[in-house]
Protein backbone atom coordinates (compact mmCIF):
# COMPACT_ATOMS: atom_id res chain seq x y z
CA UNK A 1 0.00 0.00 0.00
CA UNK A 2 1.43 3.46 -0.84
CA UNK A 3 1.02 6.92 0.61
CA UNK A 4 -2.00 8.19 -1.12
CA UNK A 5 -3.60 4.86 -0.72
CA UNK A 6 -3.08 5.42 3.52
CA UNK A 7 -4.16 8.54 3.51
CA UNK A 8 -7.78 7.84 1.02
CA UNK A 9 -8.25 5.41 4.13
CA UNK A 10 -7.76 7.74 7.01
CA UNK A 11 -9.69 10.35 5.52
CA UNK A 12 -12.36 7.60 5.01
CA UNK A 13 -12.49 6.86 8.88
CA UNK A 14 -12.26 10.55 9.67
CA UNK A 15 -15.66 10.76 7.61
CA UNK A 16 -17.26 7.64 9.15
CA UNK A 17 -16.08 9.06 12.65
CA UNK A 18 -17.68 12.33 11.85
CA UNK A 19 -21.03 11.10 10.76
CA UNK A 20 -21.24 8.39 13.43
CA UNK A 21 -20.65 11.65 15.98
CA UNK A 22 -23.22 13.92 13.64
CA UNK A 23 -25.62 11.10 13.78
CA UNK A 24 -25.01 10.98 17.62
CA UNK A 25 -26.00 14.64 18.44
CA UNK A 26 -28.95 14.21 16.05
CA UNK A 27 -30.30 11.25 18.41
CA UNK A 28 -29.33 12.76 22.06
CA UNK A 29 -30.83 16.24 21.23
CA UNK A 30 -34.08 14.68 19.82
CA UNK A 31 -34.38 12.40 23.12
CA UNK A 32 -33.16 14.91 25.77
CA UNK A 33 -36.54 17.31 24.19
CA UNK A 34 -38.76 14.19 24.13
CA UNK A 35 -37.54 11.90 26.68
CA UNK A 36 -41.19 11.18 28.26
CA UNK A 37 -42.68 10.15 25.04
CA UNK A 38 -39.73 7.81 24.66
CA UNK A 39 -40.52 6.10 27.76
CA UNK A 40 -43.76 5.84 27.11
CA UNK A 41 -42.57 3.62 23.68
CA UNK A 42 -39.96 1.79 25.14
CA UNK A 43 -40.63 1.57 28.87
CA UNK A 44 -43.78 1.81 29.26
CA UNK A 45 -44.03 0.69 33.35
CA UNK A 46 -41.43 3.08 34.55
CA UNK A 47 -43.28 5.83 32.34
CA UNK A 48 -46.12 5.26 34.65
CA UNK A 49 -44.70 5.46 37.75
CA UNK A 50 -42.52 8.57 36.83
CA UNK A 51 -43.12 11.80 37.80
CA UNK A 52 -43.78 13.58 34.44
CA UNK A 53 -44.16 17.11 36.12
CA UNK A 54 -40.63 16.83 37.06
CA UNK A 55 -37.59 17.25 34.46
CA UNK A 56 -35.71 14.56 34.36
CA UNK A 57 -31.80 15.50 35.65
CA UNK A 58 -29.40 14.09 33.08
CA UNK A 59 -25.92 13.02 34.83
CA UNK A 60 -23.60 12.96 32.69
CA UNK A 61 -20.95 14.82 33.94
CA UNK A 62 -21.00 11.89 37.18
CA UNK A 63 -21.25 9.57 34.71
CA UNK A 64 -18.08 10.76 32.95
CA UNK A 65 -16.18 11.57 36.17
CA UNK A 66 -16.04 7.68 37.27
CA UNK A 67 -14.76 6.94 33.61
CA UNK A 68 -11.66 8.85 34.67
CA UNK A 69 -9.55 5.12 33.44
CA UNK A 70 -6.36 5.05 31.98
CA UNK A 71 -7.82 3.05 29.00
CA UNK A 72 -8.50 5.63 26.17
CA UNK A 73 -10.84 3.17 24.27
CA UNK A 74 -13.33 3.78 27.13
CA UNK A 75 -13.99 7.36 26.17
CA UNK A 76 -14.53 6.84 22.61
CA UNK A 77 -17.98 7.03 20.95
CA UNK A 78 -19.74 4.28 21.51
CA UNK A 79 -17.52 2.66 24.26
CA UNK A 80 -19.42 5.04 26.88
CA UNK A 81 -22.57 5.47 27.74
CA UNK A 82 -24.95 8.65 25.81
CA UNK A 83 -26.88 9.40 29.35
CA UNK A 84 -27.33 8.47 32.79
CA UNK A 85 -30.72 9.95 33.88
CA UNK A 86 -32.29 10.48 37.33
CA UNK A 87 -36.29 10.23 36.96
CA UNK A 88 -37.83 11.56 39.46
CA UNK A 89 -41.08 8.93 40.59
CA UNK A 90 -44.75 10.09 41.64
CA UNK A 91 -43.80 8.58 44.86
CA UNK A 92 -40.87 10.95 45.90
CA UNK A 93 -37.98 8.46 44.72
CA UNK A 94 -36.28 8.53 41.60
CA UNK A 95 -34.81 5.74 39.50
CA UNK A 96 -31.28 6.27 37.61
CA UNK A 97 -31.45 5.32 33.71
CA UNK A 98 -28.85 4.35 31.64
CA UNK A 99 -29.40 5.16 28.09
CA UNK A 100 -27.14 3.83 24.92
CA UNK A 101 -27.44 4.76 21.77
CA UNK A 102 -25.81 1.96 19.72
CA UNK A 103 -25.39 2.87 15.33
CA UNK A 104 -23.05 -0.04 14.79
CA UNK A 105 -24.00 -2.59 12.30
CA UNK A 106 -23.56 -6.22 12.75
CA UNK A 107 -19.99 -6.03 13.01
CA UNK A 108 -19.88 -3.71 15.68
CA UNK A 109 -18.96 -4.49 18.69
CA UNK A 110 -20.46 -6.30 21.83
CA UNK A 111 -23.70 -4.65 23.25
CA UNK A 112 -24.50 -6.72 26.22
CA UNK A 113 -20.92 -6.50 27.40
CA UNK A 114 -20.39 -2.64 27.49
CA UNK A 115 -24.13 -2.34 28.75
CA UNK A 116 -22.95 -4.90 31.58
CA UNK A 117 -19.76 -2.69 32.10
CA UNK A 118 -22.41 0.52 32.33
CA UNK A 119 -24.42 -1.19 34.91
CA UNK A 120 -21.15 -2.57 36.98
CA UNK A 121 -19.37 1.14 37.35
CA UNK A 122 -22.89 2.87 38.65
CA UNK A 123 -23.06 -0.05 40.92
CA UNK A 124 -19.42 0.14 42.34
CA UNK A 125 -19.18 3.89 42.39
CA UNK A 126 -22.88 4.77 43.88
CA UNK A 127 -24.36 1.38 44.79
CA UNK A 128 -27.81 1.67 42.83
CA UNK A 129 -28.81 -0.47 40.66
CA UNK A 130 -30.04 1.66 37.25
CA UNK A 131 -32.77 0.80 34.39
CA UNK A 132 -30.94 0.69 30.99
CA UNK A 133 -32.28 0.85 27.92
CA UNK A 134 -30.24 0.24 24.65
CA UNK A 135 -31.79 2.02 21.01
CA UNK A 136 -30.06 0.32 18.27
CA UNK A 137 -30.62 2.76 15.12
CA UNK A 138 -28.33 1.21 12.75
CA UNK A 139 -29.38 -2.20 10.46
CA UNK A 140 -28.50 -5.09 12.82
CA UNK A 141 -28.58 -8.66 12.31
CA UNK A 142 -30.60 -10.14 15.44
CA UNK A 143 -28.39 -10.73 17.71
CA UNK A 144 -28.24 -11.61 21.85
CA UNK A 145 -29.82 -8.77 24.13
CA UNK A 146 -28.88 -9.76 27.39
CA UNK A 147 -25.61 -10.59 29.03
CA UNK A 148 -24.35 -13.86 30.58
CA UNK A 149 -21.04 -15.05 32.07
CA UNK A 150 -20.27 -18.45 33.29
CA UNK A 151 -17.04 -19.70 35.13
CA UNK A 152 -16.38 -22.84 37.17
CA UNK A 153 -20.34 -22.74 38.47
CA UNK A 154 -20.19 -19.15 38.72
CA UNK A 155 -23.03 -17.46 37.00
CA UNK A 156 -24.31 -14.39 35.90
CA UNK A 157 -27.30 -12.72 34.07
CA UNK A 158 -28.11 -9.41 33.10
CA UNK A 159 -31.05 -8.66 30.93
CA UNK A 160 -31.85 -5.00 30.04
CA UNK A 161 -34.68 -2.92 28.03
CA UNK A 162 -33.45 -2.92 23.76
CA UNK A 163 -35.56 -1.17 20.96
CA UNK A 164 -34.15 -1.55 17.93
CA UNK A 165 -35.39 0.58 14.82
CA UNK A 166 -35.76 -1.89 11.84
CA UNK A 167 -37.61 -4.03 14.01
CA UNK A 168 -40.85 -2.13 14.97
CA UNK A 169 -43.74 -2.12 13.02
CA UNK A 170 -44.41 0.43 10.28
CA UNK A 171 -48.25 0.48 10.58
CA UNK A 172 -48.54 0.41 14.43
CA UNK A 173 -45.86 3.70 14.20
CA UNK A 174 -47.48 5.27 11.68
CA UNK A 175 -50.92 4.97 13.61
CA UNK A 176 -49.09 6.18 17.02
CA UNK A 177 -49.95 9.52 18.59
CA UNK A 178 -46.24 9.30 20.22
CA UNK A 179 -44.20 11.92 18.45
CA UNK A 180 -40.82 9.69 19.15
CA UNK A 181 -42.97 6.72 16.84
CA UNK A 182 -42.39 9.01 14.16
CA UNK A 183 -39.23 10.01 14.33
CA UNK A 184 -38.59 6.24 14.38
CA UNK A 185 -40.53 5.81 11.69
CA UNK A 186 -38.29 8.42 9.63
CA UNK A 187 -35.36 6.35 11.09
CA UNK A 188 -36.79 3.53 9.46
CA UNK A 189 -37.15 5.20 6.33
CA UNK A 190 -33.44 6.48 6.41
CA UNK A 191 -32.19 2.74 6.35
CA UNK A 192 -34.07 1.73 3.89
CA UNK A 193 -33.42 5.05 1.30
CA UNK A 194 -31.49 3.73 -1.49
CA UNK A 195 -30.71 6.97 -4.01
CA UNK A 196 -31.55 11.13 -3.39
CA UNK A 197 -35.14 10.27 -5.58
CA UNK A 198 -36.27 7.83 -2.82
CA UNK A 199 -35.20 10.10 -0.01
CA UNK A 200 -36.81 12.69 -1.27
CA UNK A 201 -39.96 10.73 -1.49
CA UNK A 202 -39.74 9.90 2.30
CA UNK A 203 -39.03 13.30 3.32
CA UNK A 204 -41.91 14.90 1.63
CA UNK A 205 -44.33 12.14 3.15
CA UNK A 206 -43.12 12.45 6.65
CA UNK A 207 -43.07 16.30 6.49
CA UNK A 208 -46.66 15.97 5.06
CA UNK A 209 -48.01 13.25 7.88
CA UNK A 210 -45.95 15.44 10.55
CA UNK A 211 -48.29 18.86 9.33
CA UNK A 212 -51.47 17.09 9.88
CA UNK A 213 -50.54 16.03 13.39
CA UNK A 214 -52.27 17.59 16.34
CA UNK A 215 -49.07 18.30 18.22
CA UNK A 216 -47.56 21.76 19.28
CA UNK A 217 -45.95 24.32 17.00
CA UNK A 218 -42.20 22.93 18.79
CA UNK A 219 -42.62 20.14 18.90
CA UNK A 220 -43.45 19.67 15.60
CA UNK A 221 -40.56 21.75 14.52
CA UNK A 222 -38.06 19.51 16.51
CA UNK A 223 -39.34 16.24 14.78
CA UNK A 224 -39.02 18.06 11.35
CA UNK A 225 -35.46 19.38 11.94
CA UNK A 226 -34.59 15.36 13.36
CA UNK A 227 -36.05 14.18 9.78
CA UNK A 228 -34.47 16.65 7.51
CA UNK A 229 -31.27 15.32 9.76
CA UNK A 230 -31.79 11.81 9.59
CA UNK A 231 -33.21 11.86 5.98
CA UNK A 232 -30.90 13.92 4.20
CA UNK A 233 -31.70 15.16 0.64
CA UNK A 234 -28.18 15.79 -0.94
CA UNK A 235 -29.79 16.83 -4.64
CA UNK A 236 -29.80 20.37 -4.91
CA UNK A 237 -33.11 20.15 -7.00
CA UNK A 238 -34.94 17.63 -5.15
CA UNK A 239 -33.65 19.51 -1.79
CA UNK A 240 -35.16 22.70 -3.32
CA UNK A 241 -38.33 20.88 -4.51
CA UNK A 242 -38.10 19.69 -1.25
CA UNK A 243 -38.29 23.07 0.30
CA UNK A 244 -41.08 24.68 -1.81
CA UNK A 245 -43.38 21.95 -0.56
CA UNK A 246 -42.40 22.66 3.11
CA UNK A 247 -42.96 26.55 1.98
CA UNK A 248 -46.03 25.67 1.23
CA UNK A 249 -47.24 23.89 4.21
CA UNK A 250 -45.68 27.14 6.34
CA UNK A 251 -48.13 29.42 4.15
CA UNK A 252 -51.25 27.39 4.87
CA UNK A 253 -50.10 26.99 8.98
CA UNK A 254 -49.40 23.28 9.04
CA UNK A 255 -45.84 23.71 10.26
CA UNK A 256 -43.41 26.32 11.42
CA UNK A 257 -40.49 27.55 9.45
CA UNK A 258 -36.68 26.31 10.29
CA UNK A 259 -34.01 25.84 8.07
CA UNK A 260 -33.60 22.75 5.76
CA UNK A 261 -30.57 21.42 7.49
CA UNK A 262 -27.44 22.43 6.42
CA UNK A 263 -28.69 23.87 2.77
CA UNK A 264 -30.92 26.79 4.27
CA UNK A 265 -28.05 27.43 6.72
CA UNK A 266 -25.15 27.51 4.34
CA UNK A 267 -27.14 29.56 1.86
CA UNK A 268 -28.08 32.51 4.79
CA UNK A 269 -24.53 32.26 5.69
CA UNK A 270 -23.37 33.30 2.30
CA UNK A 271 -25.87 36.11 2.22
CA UNK A 272 -25.41 37.41 5.15
CA UNK A 273 -21.70 37.26 5.18
CA UNK A 274 -21.57 39.48 1.73
CA UNK A 275 -24.28 41.60 3.22
CA UNK A 276 -22.54 42.66 7.15
CA UNK A 277 -19.30 41.20 6.52
CA UNK A 278 -18.11 37.77 6.77
CA UNK A 279 -17.68 37.29 10.39
CA UNK A 280 -20.31 39.46 11.38
CA UNK A 281 -23.06 37.42 8.90
CA UNK A 282 -21.71 34.16 10.38
CA UNK A 283 -22.16 35.32 14.04
CA UNK A 284 -25.39 36.73 13.21
CA UNK A 285 -26.89 33.35 11.38
CA UNK A 286 -25.34 31.26 14.57
CA UNK A 287 -27.27 32.86 16.62
CA UNK A 288 -30.50 33.14 14.67
CA UNK A 289 -30.25 29.09 14.32
CA UNK A 290 -29.54 28.76 17.88
CA UNK A 291 -32.79 30.56 18.98
CA UNK A 292 -34.20 28.06 16.92
CA UNK A 293 -33.30 25.28 18.65
CA UNK A 294 -30.83 24.03 16.14
CA UNK A 295 -27.73 21.97 17.12
CA UNK A 296 -24.36 23.82 18.48
CA UNK A 297 -22.40 21.26 16.08
CA UNK A 298 -24.57 21.58 13.28
CA UNK A 299 -24.40 25.29 13.45
CA UNK A 300 -20.79 25.40 13.82
CA UNK A 301 -20.54 22.82 10.78
CA UNK A 302 -22.85 25.40 8.75
CA UNK A 303 -21.78 28.66 9.63
CA UNK A 304 -17.84 27.19 9.64
CA UNK A 305 -17.12 28.67 13.14
CA UNK A 306 -15.22 26.80 15.76
CA UNK A 307 -17.25 25.20 18.39
CA UNK A 308 -15.48 27.29 20.78
CA UNK A 309 -16.98 30.07 19.37
CA UNK A 310 -20.51 28.44 19.23
CA UNK A 311 -20.01 27.60 22.73
CA UNK A 312 -19.48 31.84 23.21
CA UNK A 313 -22.74 32.55 21.76
CA UNK A 314 -24.72 30.26 23.97
CA UNK A 315 -23.52 31.90 27.27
Amino acid sequence: MNGDDSAIIENTADDQNKERMDRDSMWKDLIKKFFPYLLKRAIPELYGEADLSAEPKFLDKEFRDILNTSDPEIHKSPNFADYVLEVPLKNGEDEWVILHIEQQGPQGGNLPDRMNHYRCFIVVHYRREPVALAIITGGHKREKRSYSHSRFGTKSNYEYNSLAVEELDDDELLASDNPMDLAFYAAKCALRSKGELQKYNYLRTLAGLLAGRGWNPEEKRDLLLFIERIIYVADRKLAEKYREYRRQLGEEGKMMYIPFYELDAAEEVEKRGIEKGKLEGKLEVARNLLASGVSPDIIAKSAGLPQEKIRELMN
